[in-house]
Parts: structure tokens; sequence; C-alpha cells
């Protein structure tokens, strides 16, 4: 729901504050809407549905989008078989694999693939001296950083 009413202030290309103005909602409350997940009072909704024009059960989030959901059902289910034949073809296993089985087989991929990292990672900083080793430490957590921030960005925009 919280994303929604973002998502139609968004793509009209309204700030919270001339949202506000337009409604006669609050700016804070506008924003406890969007960021923190507060259902609005029916009054409230049907206000944003109005303005909007869009049914009270979108901006609620009490909608089911089939279109969406059909992509993201497909979207699923191809990965699930691309998962799944591979599962296949590195077991040598011919019949289809449990939930169970695949869980396991992508935690274990994931799992081997971050001991590779971590071997690779050791020995670049093994051969490093103290000062750069540090450096190394410094890049890492400002990377991490980094991605952080693009992330809540990535999120903003919707």
């Amino acid at each position: 729901m919280s994303n929604r009413i973002k998502e139609l202030r968004y793509n009209s290309g309204l700030t919270l504050q001339q949202l506000s103005e337009a409604v006669g909602i609050g700016k804070s409350t506008l924003a406890s809407y969007e960021s923190r997940g507060v259902v609005p009072r029916v009054d409230k909704a049907k206000i944003l549905a109005d303005y909007f024009d869009v049914s009270l059960s979108y901006v609620t989030g009490y909608d089911i989008d089939s279109e969406k959901l059909t992509k993201n059902l497909d979207f699923l289910n191809s990965q699930t078989k691309k998962i799944s034949d591979k599962y296949k073809k590195d077991t040598g296993k011919t019949k289809n694999p449990t939930i169970k089985e695949l869980r396991q087989y992508v935690n274990d991929n994931q799992e081997r693939k971050i001991n590779e990292d971590i071997k690779q990672l050791n020995n670049i900083s093994y051969n490093l001296n103290e000062i750069n080793r540090k450096k190394l430490i410094e890049y890492a957590k400002d990377l991490s950083k980094l991605q952080n921030f693009e992330k809540e960005k990535d999120e903003d925009k919707k």
C-alpha cells in the first residue's frame, strides 16, 4: 500500500508538499503512508483514490494486480526451471527436484561462492602490507555503504 501512494505521486510528478496542498492531507501524514506503511483511514484513502482516479482498494493495497502477479509467476517459474535443470545436470538426477532439494542446492552454491570469494580476499590480503590491508578493509566498508545507499535510492524512486 505505502509504495502505491508513493508510486502514484511519483508518476504524477508531485512532491509530498504539492500532493499535500492538492488533497488537503498533511505532508507528514502522507509521508507516514509512504515510508512507514501507515494505512490511511477510509476518508483519507478515498480522497487519494479520487485524486489519482484509482480504486479505493488499489490505494489501500487490498486489490490484486493480476498482470503483475502473472509476470511475477512466469518469472518465478522460469527461474525455477533454470535452477532445476542446472540441479539435474550437476547431480546427474533425471527427476525434478523437490523444493527442499532446490533450496539446499541454491544454499550450497551460494556458500561455495562466498567461500571462494573469502579465499580470494584472504590471498590478496595476505600479500598486502598492514597499511594496504587496512585500506582494503576501508574500501570494502565504503562499497557496502555505497551499495546500501544505491538500494535506498532505488526504493525511494518507487
